[in-house]
């Protein structure tokens, strides 16, 4: 874990100090660091096929598309996931669980030059020749990412059993445009999402810059990948540390 890894991840515990907090860990990885890093948080260790350095992101998407792994949060209404490179400007948290979604995520914002023919013909042609069944335009204003993510427990149980064919195919493929946060914005024809717009005020991720105008220039609840060489410019202003620290 980096240096700038912890710092967000200290900075999270801070401003989410209400509610409980809870560390996702491959099996055998060693519990002590995280306990002084963040006492109050809960540690679960799970499977290695999830999250050990084999799978690497398969594994990840396997455990976020497992009825399995929302299992373990059964008694719980809704979860966020927060990976070591988000980061939380206010705790906002309980008014976004007050809105009933089933899954919040930052929006994949569609630029404006898509709007234009040379670029909606030059997707549909990446379409035909990467033989995916999935493609960017597919996913703009969708909702969204899921470095950052409200999910309603239930619902994903449900969804986890209802869609297991499409899990399935979803599993076969490599490609990110079947990553799990992908499956959860498009797939569950019965999940009630926000717009794109409202999203906004949830999380940023891809096209910040663009995100921030769009949302009136008022930062979201938290954003994620700021530490991303090519997105760190933008966030530098409103993120008080490096992540080259």
């Amino acid at each position: 874990m980096s240096q700038a890894e912890e710092t967000a991840i200290k900075h999270t515990a801070r401003i989410l100090q209400s509610y409980p907090i809870c560390f996702i860990i491959p099996e055998g990885l060693p519990k002590a660091p995280l306990e002084r890093l963040i006492p109050q948080a809960g540690i679960m260790s799970v499977s290695n096929h999830w999250l050990g350095r084999e799978n690497g992101i398969s594994g990840y998407n396997d455990m976020m598309m497992s009825k399995d792994f929302y299992s373990l949060f059964a008694d719980t209404e809704y979860i966020l996931v927060c990976q070591p490179d988000a980061w939380i400007f206010r705790d906002e948290l309980e008014k976004w669980c007050r809105k009933s979604y089933d899954y919040i995520g930052a929006p994949w914002i569609r630029p404006e030059k898509y709007d234009r023919f040379l670029p909606q013909l030059w997707l549909r042609l990446q379409k035909i020749f990467r033989h995916t069944d999935i493609s960017r335009q597919d996913l703009f204003d969708k909702v969204g990412n899921g470095g950052l993510s409200l999910r309603r427990i239930n619902s994903f149980i449900e969804a986890c059993e209802r869609y297991e064919n499409e899990i399935i195919r979803f599993r076969k493929h490599c490609h990110h445009h079947y990553n799990e946060d992908v499956f959860w914005a498009i797939i569950p024809r019965n999940f009630k999402y926000p717009t794109a717009q409202e999203a906004l005020g949830f999380a940023f991720d891809e096209k910040p810059e663009l995100c921030y105008e769009r949302n009136g220039q008022k930062l979201p609840f938290g954003c994620h990948g700021w530490s991303k060489e090519r997105l760190y410019p933008f966030w530098k202003p409103f993120i008080p540390t490096s992540p080259h620290s």
